[in-house]
């Protein structure tokens, strides 16, 4: 269905997180879980972040949108002993509010180190003084610091193992390409290395094969997201 058919329906009350495991592939069981937002319809139909953020920046709410999600999550995981994280973007990085809101919302939460907040690497990279700044706000809020959506063509890799992050997300589609990079082969594995050194967690994410998942095993991933473990869900198991 077209974002275009549900315009009609949409309300930021009927955006909800949905739950997707991490899991440690040492003992098979979930490390974390990420919480992404959708949108559901009221036929119950759900969408997906590409979808749901046009209507959101048609109507200039994603701050909003975003309090919604980090409410949502922290409510539910509130009494759940599991680490959850949730995406933030530039523009959230900007927002002048955030931090207090989150300071706000964990006045009284249990265990605020089960939080992680997911950087585009990009973003990091591109505004090194903005994201000192807000790692510093969450990191005094007990609040780690994840990077994804890395592009290892497009970022020094090194350098993004002296940012202030406890973990750094690498496609399996770029690690697969390493099998016929020599250079992107090299990069990588100097790459998890150092990462190892630095005490810095590297997740594979976007796995979707079994064949992928010996690939990431071959390499030493010990996390790993995608589909092939689990689709977002509504609840967690």
């Amino acid at each position: 269905m077209q974002v275009s058919h549900v315009i009609r329906d949409f309300s930021l009350e009927q955006v909800v997180p949905y739950f997707q495991p991490i899991l440690d592939l040492h003992n098979n069981t979930v490390w974390r879980y990420e919480c992404l937002a959708r949108f559901i319809n009221i036929e119950q139909q759900s969408f997906v972040p590409t979808e749901l953020l046009y209507l959101v920046e048609r109507r200039h709410s994603k701050a909003k949108l975003t309090y919604n999600i980090f409410n949502g999550s922290a409510n539910y995981f509130r009494y759940i002993n599991m680490a959850w994280s949730i995406n933030l973007s530039l523009q959230d990085m900007l927002d002048p509010e955030m931090a207090e809101f989150v300071q706000n919302q964990l006045q009284d939460y249990p265990n605020p180190t089960r939080i992680s907040i997911e950087i585009a690497a990009k973003n990091a990279v591109e505004n090194p003084n903005l994201f000192n700044e807000f790692a510093g706000l969450f990191k005094a809020l007990n609040i780690s610091l994840t990077l994804d959506q890395l592009d290892p063509f497009d970022v020094d890799l090194t350098h993004l193992l002296n940012l202030p992050v406890e973990a750094i997300k690498i496609s399996v589609r770029d690690i697969k390409k390493s099998q016929t990079d020599g250079g992107l082969s090299q990069a990588l594995q100097a790459f998890i290395l150092l990462a190892e050194q630095k005490q810095i967690t590297l997740i594979a994410e976007h796995l979707e094969q079994q064949n992928e998942l010996e690939l990431i095993q071959q390499w030493g991933f010990q996390y790993a997201q995608g589909f092939y473990i689990s689709l977002p869900k509504s609840e967690i198991e």
